[in-house]
């Protein structure tokens, strides 16, 4: 049984001893079919020569130019087999098909074919696969005819049978008869080259001129150096994986050969045949069957493939060592020690050997080193490392524990002791280092304090920095003897940040904390964190500083979510030296533990969450070119009925109306095309703050208020550089209801409309008070003509009252005129009968005076002055109005009418007037005659009423 454990083990620690192909990558830019909205397949790409790659692709003709693309579909709607920049043409070749496009007054390519121009203009299924430029000619090779145009014509070129690919290498053009020899084009003749007909059996794919002026000749069977007349075989590194993979396609550029294969990819040698890299799809090729290889004037290559286009930039000072079928993981360190690369992943420590190219190569795991590996110094010539498990001693390549406490995070230099030490931060305690027999080895650990931390600095005062991923920020006072801490002090937002910050740095020998958008440096005076702003103005977007990392003497790595900066910072200057984009080079790196390290002066480590990439300051500092030109291309104006309007770019002054307030801004630059090119914009008035780093080179701001506004562009360059900043001034009108005339109107308008208000309320509270008015008169009307009615009916009841109380008094008088006339009549009746009776004996005299007497009584004046007056009391003026009506009444009528209005009968008539009945009535009749009546008029009732 413990034959076989140990058995076991051997072959597992051997086979983590088996060192890997360590897969570096140049930085390799993707342009996918989708992306270009392009067939799959590019057969072939050229240049302008400037700011234009042209692509013979499967729909037509692809042109890229910076941040734009377009395709024109192939004039025969037939695959573009063939593509070359020539005199300022683009040349094109199809299936039966080929001609030239020209820009047209707005810069869009307009086709013209030269197939009219041929004497017999059938081309027999011929499709064109290369055009070559030789002598003031343009060939145009398929693989049945030539075509040969001088600018005014086209004729075929006669050829000995068919023949291969047309190749022009320096002066000379080149081709091969299929199955036969090598020819060379000589004044329009194919003259074969001697001692080339071993290449019968082959098939010549592409041939290049080295520096010495020798070809290469890349084949279907190898690689083959004609050199003064002779023939002989280039048996370069990994032969027969790269004839096996089937050569397509070859250049060189500078000191490299590259060559595009069907099966594998890239191949890249140098010039005494050493593999310097084979790119395939593991390292971001889209595609391993190579269509085409272009290189560019910068050194770099445009690579067409099977399904889509790459840009490799072969002179990148960034390379990435990125493969995860190597399984290398997240990259948290690395150190390069006695020229060796060791790096600290989340798998455990690699080792890397450095190769005569400066490739880090062999990529080999360090046996027992397996789990995370938080920190790799170098102290003293040696190496530790702190994993998971403990801090390891690495010697030969093997691990020897110098600590078993578990989280080893950070090593530092203990400054303020007599005797030389180390501070750690681990997963528990902080441990002291002191050496023993010239290694560095656990001692102890210190008192009074124990929590993880991460993050560990040690500032000038001796106070000890922790940062703990969860609660926070701790200074930490040790005594002299760093035995024990002897004060602990918790970061909080009485010191100026909050206490949930966990992040701490060092930056020129000051302590640094990130707090939100800021970063905060330690007062020891004040003993708190005050704002640190003298970075501000080189960041260009906003967010929070994750890492900052010493990159040599006064120099700091700091990295932001979008960017990673490199300043060199003395005490009274600060210069930024270089600024990277992650996503301009595809990486990311690891989300919290972002780290790059300085390996050497120039060459800088960056983990990534799936490798690393080595950035090399002298390549990228030799990359620095002129200053990159951005511009704006064009505006659109699009107004609220959708209608789109482009503003003209000459003018200065752009002033638009407010319902085109709908604006798109397009831009481009003059840097190279491939690399990624990155922009910010803003728009004062809208924006607060620059955009984050974006590739569309457009962006459209919809329904703008009006107002005045200014839109900034910048870029940045693969180098770090930015452009200068594009500005743009346009006003967007108020509209017409809110210009200062329409605020005059409206002020007018409101004014008016107030004033109107104001006499409608004058004249609503006039008519209310004037109803009120009214109101309040008819009611005292109504409650006087109640009152007169009131005192009417009260002056009618009194009257009323008066006329019943007189004509009680004239019915009293009356009665007693009656009966004092009764009475009267009476005794003078009895007197006179007397008389008669007694005679003489009765003195005549007493009797005649009696009667005299009784006379008077009965014809009484004053009696009746008071009875009409009585009467007219009581009948309201009775006789007055008889006698203004009926001025022929006699008193004796007006009695008698007095008499009937009283309602009194003849009979009680006779008595008051001293007559009779029949006096009475004969007076009645002779009333009746003064005042006229009818005879069917009744007298009484006509009294009453009267």
């Amino acid at each position: 049984m413990l034959f076989r454990i140990s058995i076991l083990l051997s072959v597992y620690f051997l086979l983590t001893a088996i060192p890997l192909v360590a897969q570096t990558s140049y930085q390799i830019n993707n342009y996918t079919p989708r992306e270009l909205q392009s067939g799959n397949q590019n057969w072939d790409i050229t240049s302008d020569g400037h700011h234009r790659i042209f692509v013979a692709n499967n729909y037509g003709l692809l042109v890229l130019e910076n941040a734009n693309t377009r395709l024109y579909e192939s004039p025969s709607q037939t695959i573009l087999r063939s593509v070359a920049w020539i005199n300022g043409r683009v040349y094109t070749g199809s299936f039966e098909e080929f001609g030239y496009w020209e820009p047209d007054e707005n810069s869009n390519l307009v086709y013209t074919s030269l197939v009219p121009l041929l004497e017999d203009p059938s081309m027999r299924n011929d499709e064109i696969w290369r055009i070559i430029h030789h002598n003031g000619t343009i060939y145009f090779h398929s693989f049945g005819s030539i075509y040969a145009y001088d600018g005014a014509s086209v004729n075929r070129v006669e050829k000995p049978g068919s023949v291969m690919f047309l190749h022009k290498v320096g002066d000379q053009v080149y081709t091969q008869q299929i199955g036969g020899p090598l020819l060379e084009l000589i004044n329009d003749t194919f003259v074969p080259i001697e001692k080339s007909e071993f290449l019968s059996s082959e098939e010549v794919k592409a041939i290049v001129q080295l520096p010495d002026g020798s070809r290469l000749i890349g084949t279907s069977m190898g690689l083959h150096i004609w050199s003064s007349g002779e023939f002989s075989i280039w048996n370069v590194q990994n032969y027969d994986q790269l004839i096996a993979s089937q050569i397509n396609s070859m250049v060189i550029i500078g000191e490299q050969l590259v060559v595009g294969t069907i099966l594998t990819g890239i191949y890249v040698y140098d010039l005494s045949g050493n593999l310097i890299k084979n790119i395939n799809t593991q390292h971001s090729l889209q595609n391993n069957t190579i269509l085409s290889i272009y290189p560019d004037s910068e050194g770099n290559i445009w690579v067409g493939m099977d399904k889509g286009i790459d840009y490799i930039d072969l002179s990148s000072a960034l390379i990435s060592y990125r493969d995860p079928n190597l399984g290398l993981g997240s990259v948290y360190t690395a150190v390069l020690f006695q020229n060796e690369l060791y790096v600290g992943t989340n798998q455990g420590i690699y080792w890397y050997e450095r190769d005569s190219n400066g490739s880090f190569v062999n990529q080999t795991l360090i046996s027992a080193s397996q789990g995370q590996v938080w920190f790799i110094q170098e102290i003293d010539g040696q190496l530790y490392a702190g994993l998971n498990d403990g801090t390891y001693l690495i010697r030969n390549k093997e691990l020897e524990r110098v600590s078993i406490v578990d989280g080893g995070y950070t090593m530092k230099p203990w400054p303020a002791s007599s005797t030389p030490a180390y501070l750690q931060s681990t997963y528990n305690n902080l441990v002291v280092y002191q050496q023993q027999e010239n290694v560095w080895r656990q001692s102890y650990n210190l008192e009074n304090f124990f929590m993880p931390a991460r993050y560990l600095e040690i500032d000038h005062l001796g106070n000890i920095w922790l940062g703990h991923s969860v609660k926070g920020i701790y200074q930490l006072k040790p005594d002299r003897e760093l035995r024990s801490i002897s004060q602990v002090i918790k970061v909080d937002s009485s010191m100026g940040v909050d206490a949930n910050t966990n992040q701490l740095f060092k930056l020129d020998n000051r302590i640094m904390i990130p707090h939100n958008d800021e970063l905060m440096q330690f007062d020891p005076l004040n003993n708190n964190f005050i704002p640190y702003t003298d970075l501000d103005s080189y960041f260009t977007i906003s967010g929070e500083i994750s890492a900052i990392t010493q990159a040599g003497p006064h120099r700091y790595w700091v990295v932001k979510k979008q960017e990673i900066l490199l300043f060199e910072i003395h005490f009274d200057s600060i210069e930024l030296l270089y600024r990277l984009l992650p996503d301009m080079f595809g990486f990311g790196l690891i989300e919290g533990y972002e780290n790059i390290i300085r390996l050497d002066e120039n060459l800088h480590l960056i983990g990534l969450d799936d490798g690393f990439a080595i950035l090399d300051l002298e390549i990228m500092s030799q990359d620095r070119s002129d200053s990159t030109s951005l511009f704006l291309s064009q505006i659109d104006v699009v107004n609220d009925r959708g209608s789109v309007s482009r503003l003209d770019l000459t003018q200065n002054e752009h002033s638009l109306p407010w319902h085109e307030n709908s604006v798109t801004f397009s831009w481009t630059t003059d840097q190279m095309v491939g690399n990624r090119t990155f922009f910010q914009y803003k728009l004062d008035g809208i924006d607060e703050i620059w955009s984050s780093w974006t590739s569309p080179s457009s962006v459209s701001y919809l329904r703008l208020p009006p107002g005045d506004y200014k839109f900034y562009l910048r870029s940045i360059a693969p180098d770090g550089q930015l452009t200068e900043m594009v500005p743009f001034n346009f006003v967007i009108r108020k509209p017409w209801y809110i210009t200062p005339g329409a605020f005059f109107v409206y002020f007018v308008l409101v004014v008016s409309f107030l004033l109107m208000i104001r006499i409608y309320i004058s004249r609503r509270r006039w008519r209310k008070i004037s109803k009120d008015l009214e109101v309040s008169h008819e009611k005292m009307l109504i409650e006087k003509e109640l009152n007169e009615k009131e005192i009417i009916k009260l002056t009618n009841d009194k009257l009323q009252a008066e006329v019943e109380h007189k004509s009680a008094q004239l019915a009293t008088n009356t009665m007693a005129i009656l009966r004092k006339n009764e009475l009267l009549q009476s005794i003078k009746t009895e007197l006179l009968k007397q008389k008669s009776e007694m005679g003489d004996r009765l003195p005549k005299k007493y009797a005649n005076q009696l009667l005299s007497l009784i006379d008077k009584g009965l014809q009484d004046e004053r009696e009746w002055e008071v009875f009409e007056q009585l009467y007219d009391q009581a009948h309201g003026d009775f006789f007055k109005r008889l006698k203004d009506d009926y001025p022929q009444l006699t008193p004796s009528d007006l009695r008698l009418c007095a008499y009937l209005r009283m309602n009194l009968a003849s009979k009680e008539i006779a008595p008051l007037l001293s007559i009779s009945v029949r006096g009475v009535e004969e007076r009645r009749y002779r009333l009746r005659k003064r005042l006229n009546l009818s005879a069917d008029t009744n007298l009484t009732e006509m009294i009453m009423t009267y």
